[in-house]
């Protein structure tokens, strides 16, 4: 099977883990669900209901208190999704702790790169993140079996914000890169956006009229979310209630729910907070609100790229233990 398949896969069995609590109260997903809605979506449909409904009422979602709330649950309830990242990789491939130290270098090497393009070329920074993150994100939707319906699905919850947004995302774009010319790509998503939602709808109906009824309704809401609520909450909802507690029990089923991964995540979730501080404490905004704006995002987009990137390294050199031979795993040893 390949990897794409098997994260398929791994993403539709199902896993609990006690942090974030939230994580196990979604029993991310069961594979004997058929057409039934799961607790993951009837919950992601409940909250977007109700932030319709505050935001119907006037609730202000773009104050300083709101943003930095928004911030705070994206880094807390997003960051454990990645935090196996090395765990499967040294459990899948059998990497000695010698090898494992290059790879360690390799993903904060690639984290620091990314960095280094924040501070010199912020705008083009920003530009590759949202990239990364459409490539990231299309992997939710491998189910529609098209790696265009599926970047499209990926692309339309990028842009969706723009069609009612336009303004805010502008803004966003400005704080989170301290560049004015960051604008431009919000431009260059509201161009985008009327194509990748047809795309998204077709993928929606695909998903429909393949029985997987859940996924669908989920996909559905989420657009929906994306295009009427302010962009930091459409997003916290999308990433905090969807994206990531499925990545992490993709990454469960894989290493299972052992000891060693039930330190791993909150220490590494914790680092990855300690990241989002440095760099809270390094960047310069107008206001706290846009400091955390900033911090959350560039965080998010220094381990995005090794989380993406390594372990496609590291599947392409289909690297053994150190010392065993070709003959050990004549398989891999053929990729």
């Amino acid at each position: 099977m390949s990897r794409q398949g098997f994260r398929t896969d791994a993403a539709m069995r199902p896993g609990s883990f006690s942090f974030p609590v939230v994580i196990n109260a979604l029993n991310v997903v069961d594979p004997e669900a058929g057409n039934k809605i799961s607790r993951q979506t009837k919950l992601l449909t409940a909250t977007l209901l109700s932030f319709l409904i505050m935001v119907d009422g006037g609730v202000a979602f773009g104050s300083a208190g709101a943003t930095i709330a928004a911030c705070i649950a994206i880094l807390l309830f997003g960051l454990p999704h990645g935090s196996l990242d090395l765990e499967i990789v040294r459990r899948e491939h059998r990497v000695g702790h010698a090898r494992m130290g290059s790879i360690l270098l390799l993903y904060v090497g690639l984290a620091a790169a990314m960095a280094a393009v924040w501070q010199f070329a912020p705008v083009f920074a920003l530009a590759t993140f949202l990239l990364v993150a459409v490539v990231h994100f299309a992997e939710d939707w491998a189910e529609s079996r098209s790696a265009f319906l599926a970047q499209g699905m990926a692309i339309a919850l990028l842009t969706a914000p723009t069609f009612l947004h336009l303004g805010e995302i502008e803004n966003l774009f400005a704080v989170l890169s301290g560049r004015p010319e960051a604008a431009i790509l919000a431009s260059v998503m509201l161009m985008l956006a009327p194509m990748s939602l047809a795309v998204a709808a077709v993928a929606v109906a695909c998903l429909q009229r393949r029985g997987l009824t859940d996924q669908a309704a989920a996909g559905a809401m989420m657009l929906i979310g994306m295009i009427v609520l302010p962009p930091l909450i459409g997003f916290a909802l999308f990433f905090c209630l969807y994206h990531s507690p499925r990545h992490l029990g993709t990454a469960l089923s894989r290493v299972g729910r052992t000891s060693r991964s039930r330190w791993i995540v909150p220490l590494v979730t914790l680092a990855g907070i300690g990241l989002a501080v440095i760099l809270f404490a390094g960047q310069s905004r107008p206001d706290i609100s846009a400091q955390f704006v900033a911090s959350s995002f560039m965080t998010l987009s220094l381990l995005t790229v090794p989380h993406m990137i390594v372990p496609v390294i590291v599947e392409r050199l289909a690297w053994r233990p150190i010392g065993a031979s070709a003959s050990v795993n004549p398989d891999r040893a053929s990729h």
